[in-house]
């Protein structure tokens, strides 16, 4: 739901003084220490930290469905531990910290910073930590017989992600890297037109609502760009609850969560009652929203792929694209909501 089960890799540990030259050599802020000498802890690991070479390196690209164009710059942007020393370090640390936890659902915590000074290497440089993860992800999958098809599905969100990243800020990289991670620890599988993620609903207050309480296995919804016709969303769910019980079968799944601008009810005021998107949001039973938050920005770039400071230039095509520019003229916020409804329910 709203609050997502954290991962417990709290390893405390005081800024030393090889965290600060790291963030110093890779233009980070004094904000991002606490998460360096936490991702510090994973530096020692019996196993070796190494890259793919090229020519694998290349092979996975393509198996993940990486264009050419991204493709291209990514080899070109290989990482060097004799070049780029601290920035090694950091990917290490990363590498170590993604491969500890593959299996466990969650936000992986704490965050990988974002590497904004360091150019095409720096873009490009969580690519190659997911590129090495990869045989660990595809272990995972072939432990729980997880079809080749649905494990690179899996796995390749990452290309759409490269894809993203070049519109929203005109050339190639990685920006969603703390998401990507949940795919490569085999938290997420596209089962037809949605996506489902492995959670866990945090400790916490119950609600009384009806809906999960605190412990309980859920699946979490996402929703890739398209069309949310009913018949689709509809053939998702049974897909997703036979394979959760053949591939996980010792966890039970008894609600789907989703937590979803789309799940925003003054879409209502736009949208006609009938409209796909108004018809997904009655299936869902909505949790208590804050009154002060404000996610117009990600409903920007998740629509338009393009960011909310170009707001005058968004296409106003569609009655989809004209609601949400026209909401945030008002200044009016758009928000992410939280719903469940039972698994295997018809509400429609």
């Amino acid at each position: 739901m709203g609050t997502v089960f954290q991962l417990n890799d709290d390893h405390a540990a005081a800024p030393g003084d090889e965290v600060r030259r790291v963030r110093r050599a890779l233009g980070l802020t004094d904000a991002d220490l606490d998460d360096l000498a936490r991702l510090a802890a994973f530096g020692s690991t019996p196993e070796r930290f190494r890259l793919p070479d090229g020519p694998v390196a290349d092979q996975y690209l393509r198996d993940l469905g990486v264009c050419d164009l991204d493709r291209t710059e990514t080899l070109g942007a290989r990482p060097d531990p004799r070049d780029h020393p601290e920035l090694w370090w950091l990917l290490e640390r990363c590498y170590h910290h993604l491969i500890s936890n593959v299996g466990r659902p969650g936000r992986l915590s704490p965050p990988w910073p974002t590497l904004s000074s360091l150019g095409a290497v720096g873009r490009f440089a969580y690519v190659w930590v997911f590129l090495a993860v990869v045989p660990h992800a595809r272990r995972y999958h072939a432990l729980h017989h997880v079809p080749d098809e649905v494990s690179w599905d899996s796995l390749g969100v990452i290309a759409a992600q490269m894809v993203n990243h070049r519109a929203i800020y005109g050339r190639g990289g990685l920006h969603t890297q703390d998401w990507i991670t949940h795919h490569f620890r085999g938290a997420i599988y596209p089962l037809g037109r949605l996506h489902y993620e492995r959670l866990i609903v945090p400790p916490g207050p119950s609600l009384d609502d009806g809906g999960p309480e605190p412990g309980d296995h859920v699946l979490g919804l996402h929703i890739p760009e398209g069309r949310l016709t009913p018949s689709s969303v509809d053939e998702s769910l049974g897909l997703a609850g036979r394979f959760f019980a053949r591939h996980f079968p010792d966890e039970t799944y008894r609600y789907t969560v989703c937590t979803s601008w789309v799940l925003d009810p003054q879409l209502l005021e736009y949208l006609p009652a009938d409209s796909n998107i108004i018809r997904f949001q009655q299936r869902f039973t909505l949790r208590p929203v804050d009154p002060t938050g404000d996610d117009s920005a990600t409903v920007v770039e998740f629509l338009f792929k393009r960011r909310l400071a170009e707001l005058e230039l968004l296409p106003r095509a569609t009655t989809l694209q004209r609601a949400v520019i026209d909401q945030i003229r008002c200044n009016r916020p758009w928000h992410f909501r939280d719903g469940w409804f039972p698994l295997g329910s018809d509400p429609t």
